[in-house]
C-alpha cells in the first residue's frame, strides 16, 4: 500500500475517526470465472470498530457489480 496522506478524518454514524489514506490493490476472489484486482483508495484506522466494509467512492465505483441477496450472490466485472 502507498500512503497518500496521514491524519485524515472521517465522520460516520459511529463518530469521527482519524486514520491514514492509502492506495492499494483489492482482490475479489471468484467462485466461477476470473478473480478481479482493482486499484482502490483505503482508509486505515486502528480505532475503527465498525468492521470491514467496501465503500462506493474509491472502490466499488471502479467495477460493475450486482447483488442477489436471496441467493447470497455478488456479481462483478471490471469496467
Amino acid at each position: 500500500m502507498d500512503v497518500l496522506r496521514e491524519g485524515v478524518s472521517i465522520d460516520s454514524r459511529l463518530g469521527r475517526f482519524k486514520g491514514t489514506l492509502g492506495q492499494g490493490r483489492l482482490q475479489i476472489v471468484a467462485d466461477d470465472g476470473e478473480d478481479l484486482e482493482v486499484e482502490v483508495l483505503m482508509f486505515l484506522c486502528p480505532d475503527w470498530a465498525g468492521g470491514n466494509f467496501l465503500g462506493y467512492e474509491g472502490a466499488l465505483d471502479r467495477i460493475r457489480f450486482a447483488v442477489e441477496p436471496h441467493r447470497n450472490r455478488f456479481y462483478f466485472a471490471s469496467l
